[in-house]
């Protein structure tokens, strides 16, 4: 239980925060939504308390609530960056709110997948947020969820419909695309995830419409790759390469895919971007500091943090809230070094003044008559 309300530590927080001392008390005991305390307030008090030492007890929080006060989070892969990333950003949001969050890694198995779900309902958690596999396999184990709130994040599922926040992946390897081909390219390849996943399969959807757009061959025999690691990614590269017409662009589905891209490209003794050009998917530190630096399609990754954090929470405040919603947020390209104008040259211009006077040139031989 929090110190009580006559406590000088609390009297002290409340007057540090210009507070009353019933406002500290009440975010502290988990009343703040009863009295309707903003989110803003809530969360610096629970931010200065942490900061003062007073600890709250969340057992009891949690039975007088009838909530556990957490949230379970699966990802398909926690070393991948972007995933890690979003999960600090979500784990970073539910704190504001007082809640904390149980993490889980499916490991891009359906299997697995379905026994994180299973462990987070073992645990009670107020709500479920999942990056899912998104394999047929997924839906059994969501349907098993009853009344407890679900959210997906980043990768998507039609069955069952479920509320959701996730990039515009076609609409980000589209502009990805239309970059290499505004700059000369026409044999432009796809390094891509795991087939037949919501992300993957709206990215190649993005690349083939810019593609088609531009009159330019985009069949199956452009596109490999079979999962999302450096090894899956590394094999697909070197199949690519070392095809007889060699694609002057590649464009890579995922950060991780195209570290295996560099290290193809690198075996191969192909310079990128002399002999090779490359974009891909997620900024992350290590893109910018490549040689040369990575020109990428940038998610959002804290917004899609707090968004989905917040619709899951508002589906824990009410359950039956209508219809499942679906929050796409925009994209950006961000314009680096790795991209390669293969654009024809025009030679500049030299003004007619510049030049030397040529018997042949009219404007150089009319003399007006004395």
């Amino acid at each position: 239980m929090p110190q009580s309300p006559a406590s000088p530590s609390l009297k002290t927080l409340a007057a540090a925060l210009g507070v009353s001392v019933a406002t500290v008390s009440r975010v502290l005991s988990g009343q703040a939504e009863r009295y309707r305390i903003s989110v803003a307030t809530r969360n610096r008090v629970l931010e200065a308390a942490s900061a003062s030492g007073i600890v709250v007890d969340q057992l009891a929080r949690s039975l007088r609530l009838r909530r556990t006060l957490s949230i379970g989070l699966v990802i398909p892969d926690i070393s991948n960056p972007f995933f890690a990333q979003l999960a600090r950003q979500i784990e970073r949001h539910a704190r504001r709110h007082g809640y904390s969050v149980l993490i889980a890694d499916s490991e891009e198995d359906a299997e697995v997948e379905a026994q994180a779900i299973r462990l987070m309902l073992s645990r009670r958690v107020d709500g479920l947020i999942l990056a899912p596999v998104g394999t047929p396999a997924t839906s059994a184990p969501l349907r098993s969820l009853g009344a407890r709130p679900c959210v997906l994040v980043d990768r998507l599922l039609d069955d069952p419909p479920l509320p959701a926040v996730t990039s515009d992946h076609r609409r980000g390897a589209e502009i990805a695309t239309l970059h290499l081909i505004e700059r000369g390219h026409r044999r432009i390849a796809c390094v891509q995830g795991s087939p037949g996943t919501f992300a993957n399969d709206e990215r190649i959807a993005g690349w083939r419409t810019a593609m088609a757009a531009s009159g330019l061959p985009c069949g199956p025999e452009r596109v490999a790759g079979t999962g999302y690691s450096i090894d899956a990614a590394l094999a697909a590269a070197h199949a690519l390469l070392m095809r007889g017409e060699r694609p002057t662009g590649i464009l890579a589905l995922g950060n991780v895919l195209a570290l295996g891209v560099l290290q193809a490209a690198r075996d191969a003794r192909i310079s990128i971007p002399d002999d090779l050009s490359l974009v891909a998917f997620d900024d992350q530190l290590w893109a910018a500091v490549t040689s040369p630096p990575l020109t990428i399609i940038e998610q959002p990754i804290e917004a899609l943090g707090r968004e989905v954090l917040e619709l899951l929470l508002a589906r824990i405040a009410s359950p039956t809230g209508g219809p499942p919603t679906r929050n796409i947020l925009p994209v950006r390209l961000i314009e680096r070094g790795s991209v390669r104008d293969l654009r024809p040259k025009i030679p500049a211009l030299v003004p007619i003044s510049h030049r030397a006077a040529d018997p042949s040139d009219n404007a150089t031989r009319r003399v007006a008559a004395p």
